[in-house]
């Protein structure tokens, strides 16, 4: 048997199942069970004629997959591992499903973690493991991490108090940690495996991680007045990590005289499940597992397991390790992506000329992600028409569009179950008209008034091609745009929708860049809401900087997100990531003070 993976949408469901009706209850179980840890055993299909595989057997797996994608929990094409029957009949069909229905019993999660980490010390590869187990690969190294918690929290797991999302979560940690944690759950705190996620990777070094003498350290702490040695932390973080590696290499050096084997380890999780206890007349080796975190733990007296060098690859990272964060968030790239269709929209209705050739590409289906040559009106549209605040570029857009309604005669919907006007452009596009009325207004407009009605339902579809995704390549919404020479600086400012959802670390890069720091001082006394107020001050301020004004000044005129450029350039391609070093501030007026700003 081998395991393959295809997209939920590749599935139909059995032509027959031995099992009559579902529990619907129990379907949602499974469903929940399925969001939580992800589909712990495989499907059984056989290649349709024509398009997709049929499932044989796990038809209760299938529907609760269905669900969780009704409700969008998972998408369309989610994978799914199955295993694929080519030549079977429709008796073998039957038989399969009816053994599938009545011999399948799930073993309990660290009964697998147990016999899946014992295949593989054994010399077993993981894709052996998966196909005895009929699970996927991925299933396999799930569980074989949670071989490595403490046993408290394995007996915990055992007798369900401690559901797989949180034990995943706690692999990240040390046994310590994660005694730390079962101690406050059962003093009635409530973690879900995310939150564990944050306090088991999000650690700030503190005194109590230290393993130097403190008096070689330098710099300044940070405490409250009654604060013990665990919140008590470092200032000059580098420092820390400077000392503690050469502590750590002290260890390391003083084991490595008398153990079997030394190793460092620099990552959050350590695969425990790949060494044993040595046993009596063996010489043990020593893990040290430096966190990045900087906490550091000694485990002594250990005997490598025999696993294969591709084994012990593919499973040295914790499948529940967080990732990284991306630049920028949703809701960022979508309001951003707004700003930038709305700036190219305005432009293309003062050039008549780019307009057509954008209509005419589109009549020839060379847009970017869809086509609109039915005149859908681009979301950049509604992503403001109910905003509190609304940018000049719609303002601009959406007088034109009530004053072509208006000479065109189309009278808003008077239907009780219209739906709630957007704006003009909205009945422009989307209203149902009488074509031979419509048609009598359109002949009496002159050349002049038919070419501007034409240019504005161009433009009204025309916008960047995925509102939530950060358009950096080469697209035909970033040549139109630079063929334009559109300058979002003339179009947008940065205010607080947007600086309200950027990380304390980027506002303090954007005071840098821009040259707000002069005025505001020194950054680390703002608090995030404080520093965004500053900046918007900032901004407004320097709008109208004159080319001869202050260099700090001209910085806040002309300041732009990588973002907000066409292509969109990420920290990656080269703009600040909100590593720039801060500079000295200084002081412009005392009206502008930081005791003014906070």
């Amino acid at each position: 048997m081998t395991i393959e993976t295809i997209t939920l949408d590749q599935l139909n469901p059995p032509k027959a199942n031995p099992r009559s009706s579902m529990d619907a209850a129990a379907l949602e179980g499974l469903a929940a069970s399925v969001k939580t840890d992800g589909l712990l055993q495989n499907l059984v299909v056989r290649p349709r004629k024509g398009k997709g595989y049929d499932i044989v057997s796990g038809e209760r797996r299938y529907r609760a997959l269905r669900l969780l994608a009704e409700r969008g929990d998972i998408q369309a094409d989610h994978p799914v591992p199955v295993d694929i029957r080519k030549r079977l009949s429709t008796a073998d069909t039957l038989r399969l499903a009816t053994i599938e229905n009545i011999q399948r019993e799930q073993l309990p999660p660290m009964d697998e973690a147990k016999a899946f980490a014992s295949l593989l010390a054994d010399g077993a590869s993981l894709e052996d493991v998966a196909t005895k187990a009929g699970v996927s690969a991925l299933t396999v190294k799930r569980r074989v991490a949670l071989a490595s918690l403490c046993d408290e929290v394995k007996a915990l797991v055992r007798e369900g108090e401690v559901s797989l999302g949180v034990a995943e979560a706690l692999t990240l940690g040390t046994h310590d940690q994660q005694r730390a944690v079962i101690e406050r759950l059962e003093q009635g705190w409530h973690y879900d495996g995310d939150d564990i996620r944050s306090i088991l990777t999000g650690e700030k070094p503190s005194v109590a991680l230290a393993i130097f003498p403190l008096d070689r350290y330098e710099g300044s702490y940070t405490a409250d007045l009654f604060a013990d040695d665990a919140s008590t932390f470092f200032d000059d973080v580098e420092q820390f990590y400077r000392l503690q590696s050469e502590a750590v290499e002290q260890l390391a050096d003083t084991h490595r005289r008398t153990a079997a084997f030394v190793e460092v380890v620099h990552e959050t999780y350590v695969p425990w499940w790949q060494y044993r206890e040595a046993e009596d007349g063996e010489q043990g080796g020593v893990v040290i597992q430096f966190a990045p975190s900087g906490r550091v733990q000694v485990r002594e007296g250990l005997v490598k397991r025999e696993v294969r060098p591709s084994v012990a690859e593919d499973t040295q990272e914790a499948p529940a390790a967080p990732k990284p964060k991306p630049e920028y968030s949703g809701p960022v790239i979508r309001m951003v992506s707004a700003h930038k269709s709305l700036a190219v929209m305005e432009e293309l209705l003062a050039n008549p000329r780019k307009a057509k050739e954008v209509a005419v590409i589109g009549m020839m289906q060379g847009y970017d992600w869809t086509g609109r040559v039915h005149l859908d009106p681009h979301p950049a549209l509604a992503y403001f028409a109910e905003a509190e605040v609304q940018p000049t570029s719609y303002n601009g857009i959406a007088r034109e569009a009530e004053e072509t309604t208006q000479a065109l005669g189309i009278e808003p919907n008077s239907s009780p179950y219209a739906a709630p006007a957007r704006g003009a452009w909205v009945r422009l596009l989307r209203s149902r008209k009488e074509p031979l009325a419509l048609y009598e207004v359109v002949q009496g407009l002159s050349d002049a008034e038919l070419e501007q009605v034409h240019l504005l339902l161009t433009a009204l579809t025309f916008g960047q091609g995925d509102m939530d995704a950060l358009d950096d390549g080469e697209s035909l919404f970033n040549r139109i745009a630079a063929d334009l020479e559109v300058d979002m600086r003339i179009h947008w400012r940065p205010d607080g929708a947007f600086l309200s959802r950027r990380r304390k670390d980027q506002l303090e890069a954007i005071a840098t860049e821009s040259g707000a720091v002069k005025r505001m001082g020194r950054l680390k006394d703002y608090s995030k809401k404080a520093m965004v107020e500053a900046l918007v001050r900032n901004f407004e301020r320097t709008k109208d900087a004159a080319d001869d004004a202050p260099d700090h000044d001209r910085k806040g005129r002309d300041w732009l997100p990588g973002a907000m450029q066409f292509p969109a350039v990420t920290s990656e391609q080269g703009e600040a990531a909100g590593d720039a070093a801060e500079p000295e501030a200084e002081p412009v007026e005392a009206s502008e003070s930081v005791a003014d700003a906070a």
